[in-house]
């Protein structure tokens, strides 16, 4: 399979997935658009339930934020519980503690009822400060824990060859392999006659008269009573080009040459913190550590956060080798909670985003929500992470920053793009933002010295991409939308290529 950079993560494998085009009609119930673990898992769901469904892919299953996770299980946030109990109240909180625990109980279900083969463990985790203030914040978190029903401890000890003032246990954390997981459940979902279509791109949608029509680049058309955008963030321009903050986030995953007694997670409270987690897959134990998170399209040396990630773990930890490292991406939402349920104004359009650093929870959790609503069953716990909600208290400030975020990102690079007089100045794989011959250029040296020239205004809202040189993409740091170095989209809001300009 492949995925949506250049650095290759420990979950992929080097055989290119076969296209899929498994469908036999075009009019379906519901369509799901995205197979990561959220369209995957609601696909699987939907069909238990009796529902006729199509899973579309632009790429293959896995190829976004699920082929690049760290692939915790937790039954807590980043966002705390007291933080949501502050923003959100107490019940809600407990609720969505309970939807939390139940989401780690459906993964098991699957995993077992399917037979799935996906390095599943299951553990804890120990959350640590590094001086008074964090301790503070710990002592915080441990009293929201014993409110919402977590299952945490204070410990003097933690599995980790780290440093800390305090520490707490948190039970009944899991961890899998992410792709054989959503790939032995496509599987069951294709065995068992569900349609789908991967490679295939949606370039446009119509929704009118209760039905909704889905326009594919291979010229398929598609039409459903319901649509589900289960593609990480939201397509085109809508609220949630606001509501949503897009970041990257680093990882390597360190082989080590003895085995640890048992498999455990563990983070610091820094902002942005370090993770690390130990994996078990055959007769070896790795550990995956990341961090060094920051807001996608704001730094230009990319890079240097897998240096600034290296020196923390040769700081930290002891192991045999490095095995991969790479980047992914997320969305941070407004109010820390993500948005599951019906687009605002729309009542057979379905999202699922905004899942922070907690993708494998939420995206899993959905199937907990959307199938309810789309048998007209509201819930106490769809209500709570209805993407019509408005918390301002919670979010006004968010929001507030992430306008003014893209809007700065808007004018400045407009108006103050590199000034750069030669093409010849880029050195061989370099992209810049450059100016030549009185227009601007997004322009990158492949390593045989050929020059790749593309429009640098992103198709979503106009912003001015900037170079990823550590994945190799054009990335928007308005609203998160990326691109390779043939302009093609790797990842949304954004639902066309950045245009191509003949040199």
């Amino acid at each position: 399979m492949k995925r949506d950079g250049k650095n290759v993560s420990f979950w992929e494998n080097q055989a290119q997935q076969e296209v899929i085009q498994n469908y036999n009609e075009t009019n379906f119930e519901t369509i799901i658009v995205g197979a990561g673990i959220t369209g995957v898992t609601l696909a699987k769901e939907l069909q238990n339930r009796g529902h006729n469904c199509l899973l579309v892919e632009k790429e293959n299953p896995g190829f976004g934020t699920t082929g690049g996770t760290t692939a915790h299980i937790n039954n807590f946030f980043d966002s705390s519980y007291d933080e949501i109990i502050k923003n959100f109240g107490e019940e809600s909180a407990v609720l969505l503690a309970d939807a939390a625990k139940d989401t780690i109980r459906y993964i098991k279900q699957n995993i077992v009822h399917h037979h799935i083969s996906c390095d599943f463990n299951e553990c804890n985790y120990y959350l640590f400060s590094a001086d008074e203030k964090q301790s503070k914040k710990l002592d915080d978190i441990l009293e929201a824990h014993h409110k919402v029903g977590i299952d945490t401890e204070q410990t003097f000890s933690i599995p980790f060859s780290l440093e800390f003032k305090k520490a707490i246990e948190i039970k009944g954390q899991a961890q899998f392999h992410p792709l054989r997981y959503i790939n032995k459940l496509l599987k069951e979902y294709i065995k068992n006659g569900g349609a789908i279509a991967t490679e295939t791109h949606i370039k446009d949608f119509e929704n009118k008269d209760g039905i909704v029509t889905l326009t594919t680049d291979n010229d398929a058309i598609f039409t459903a009573k319901n649509l589900v955008w289960a593609t990480h963030i939201p397509p085109g321009n809508n609220r949630f080009s606001v509501l949503l903050a897009p970041y990257r986030s680093y990882a390597v995953t360190l082989k080590l040459a003895n085995p640890v007694k048992s498999m455990a997670q563990t983070a610091d409270l820094y902002d942005p913190y370090h993770y690390a987690r130990y994996h078990k897959s055959g007769n070896d134990y790795f550990l995956i550590v990341g961090g060094f998170d920051h807001k996608t399209g704001d730094e230009n040396d990319t890079e240097k956060h897998f240096e600034d990630l290296m020196k923390y773990v040769d700081d930290n930890f002891k192991y045999k080798e490095v095995v991969t490292k790479w980047s992914s991406q997320f969305y941070q939402s407004a109010d820390g909670l993500p948005y599951i349920g019906k687009m605002p104004g729309e009542d057979n359009i379905y999202i699922s985003t905004g899942f922070t650093g907690n993708g494998m929870t939420f995206g899993s959790m959905t199937s907990l929500v959307i199938p309810d609503l789309l048998e007209g069953k509201e819930t106490e716990l769809s209500k709570l992470l209805a993407p019509s909600r408005i918390k301002p208290l919670a979010s006004a400030r968010n929001v507030f920053d992430e306008v003014v975020n893209a809007s700065v990102h808007f004018v400045k690079d407009k108006f103050t793009a590199d000034k750069i007089d030669e093409l010849n100045e880029l050195n061989k794989g370099e992209g810049r933002i450059i100016k030549y011959d009185g227009k601007t250029y997004a322009a990158y040296r492949d390593e045989k010295s050929e020059i790749h020239l593309l429009s640098p205004v992103c198709p979503h809202t106009g912003c001015t991409v900037a170079w990823n040189p550590s994945e190799v993409s054009w990335d928007c740091p308005c609203h998160g939308s990326r691109f390779d170095i043939e302009g093609k989209l790797l990842n949304g809001p954004a639902m066309t290529d950045l245009s191509k300009i003949e040199d």
